[in-house]
């Protein structure tokens, strides 16, 4: 008996010891992956923001040089001097129009991650090779493959979008936030950057000795050939994988029918509805707008005195580019956050097009007064006060717009989502330089730029009352969003 007892005793003995190390050994792992998790996460976010602000660096860089580089590199003149800036500016994102669906869709079965890379290898080569076009066609067909074998826009959101799935709705909408800072911060780095070093000579290459415009493009490219690297290292792919869901009550992907790439965008309107649908509308309406006025400024910015524009050189047009950018990027940094959680997406994205609204007409009326005065400072700051309901309309506009496109798409066909928003967001970033660069041109005789920007005005102010039907769940997550429904 005594050794069964003390069979007995070892065993009650060990059991506790077996019991509490289960208990322990657990609670360890999980908290030891959560923190590892979360630090993954916010490493990826920022390299998502990096590749965001030197991808859209890549996109801004010609845009200031674009008057004086078609004048003086491409050798146009007159009304041709619009239309050219406005093919320029329209290939990048016709390009993109055609294979950013496809991209996304690549995307969703294969990863994030090769399609980011491709588009950072991209970039990098295409914006060095930019400055050496001497036809109208060649700068023409370089921004058009740069859009086309690029859909970092589109990736970067739907990165985004992946990583704060399961995130609280104020981190997740501080994320799409962080995401509009970096376009502001991009916007300041690349039209200051051209505006300081626009006419810097390369005298020790000889196919840049003469060219003013070789030095922005080549240092942009430098940078972007090191973003590339580090994201190639460190950025983690995050596409979930196939079968795997945020939590126990997800639906399996099999739920989606479609295998083809028409028959996932079937999926897309069949899960997402009207919501889904109409938010891809405005998003369309709303890249076509705001890449035909940021033509139309260019131009106006560079339109002398005498014709109705603010008469400046391509180094203060990148300084006033730069001071849009900063003012974007404070108001993503200090005021986003508060205005999404006081007043939720759906009102912040009325308030952001109503500002572009009366930016437009801003920009419009300081045409008027820096005709008052002849000293550059003070029509410099007349020039960049007039800016700034336009900048802050940017910031609280579009990444807006993408947070409410990411809560309303299937996790599964997020980079389908994302994808398709490009595509169809190009074509009309693509047709607004375009269209509207042409008739700012040719309304020069008539009615000024008056007219232009008039409908401008009236268009973002159309796309403030269009907002006020958006559903309420469009607050939260797509899967969060239906079982609160």
């Amino acid at each position: 008996m005594p050794d069964n007892g003390n069979e007995i005793g070892m065993t009650v003995e060990v059991e506790p010891v077996e019991s509490d190390s289960e208990l322990e050994e657990p609670t360890v792992v999980k908290a030891d992956t959560a923190s590892e998790n979360q630090a993954t996460s916010w490493v990826a976010v920022v390299i998502l923001l990096l590749i965001a602000i030197f991808d859209v660096s890549v996109l801004m860089i010609p845009i200031p040089i674009a008057p004086e580089f078609v004048e003086e590199r491409l050798k146009l003149s007159g009304p041709h001097v619009g239309v050219a800036v406005g093919l320029i500016s329209s290939a990048y994102h016709l390009g993109n129009s055609i294979s950013s669906a496809m991209m996304g869709d690549i995307s969703d079965v294969h990863g994030r991650k090769p399609v980011i890379l491709l588009g950072l290898v991209t970039s990098c080569v295409c914006v060095v090779l930019y400055p050496l076009s001497t036809t109208l066609w060649m700068a023409v067909g370089n921004r058009f493959v740069c859009g086309f074998l690029s859909a970092n826009i589109a990736m970067t959101r739907s990165c985004l979008s992946d990583l704060s799935r399961t995130w609280d709705t104020e981190r997740r909408n501080m994320v799409f936030g962080y995401l509009g800072a970096a376009w502001g911060l991009a916007r300041f780095f690349s039209s200051a950057f051209v505006g300081f070093t626009s006419g810097i000579m390369l005298p020790f290459l000889p196919f840049a000795a003469d060219n003013p415009f070789v030095f922005p493009c080549f240092a942009s490219g430098c940078l972007v050939l090191l973003t590339m690297i580090t994201a190639a290292l460190f950025l983690p792919e995050t596409l979930p994988p196939r079968g795997a869901s945020t939590n126990a009550e997800d639906a399996p992907r099999t739920r989606f029918q479609g295998t083809s790439m028409l028959g996932r965008l079937r999926d897309l309107n069949r899960f997402g509805g009207r919501a889904l649908v109409k938010l891809l509308i405005l998003h369309m309406i709303h890249q076509g707008l705001n890449g035909g006025i940021i033509t139309c400024f260019v131009l106006l910015l560079a339109l002398s005195d005498e014709e109705g524009g603010y008469g400046m050189s391509a180094n203060a047009v990148g300084m006033v580019f730069a001071f849009y950018g900063v003012v974007g990027m404070l108001f993503q940094m200090f005021c986003y956050g508060p205005l999404c959680r006081t007043f939720g997406i759906r009102k912040s994205y009325a308030l952001g097009t109503f500002l572009l609204g009366v930016g437009s007409m801003c920009l419009l009326l300081g045409t008027e007064l820096v005709s008052l005065s002849d000293v550059n400072s003070i029509r410099m700051g007349i020039v960049m006060a007039c800016t700034i309901p336009q900048a802050i309309g940017f910031m609280c506009g579009l990444p807006v717009l993408i947070a409410l496109l990411a809560n309303a798409s299937p996790e599964e066909l997020m980079g389908l989502t994302q994808g398709t928003a490009q595509s169809t967001g190009s074509f009309f970033r693509m047709l607004g330089p375009l269209v509207f660069g042409t008739f700012f041109s040719y309304s020069l005789s008539g009615t000024g730029p008056w007219c232009t920007f008039s409908i401008f005005c009236a268009c973002y102010f159309i796309m403030t009352l269009s907002t006020c039907n958006l559903p309420g769940w469009l607050e939260h997550p797509w899967k969060v969003s239906l079982s609160t429904d």
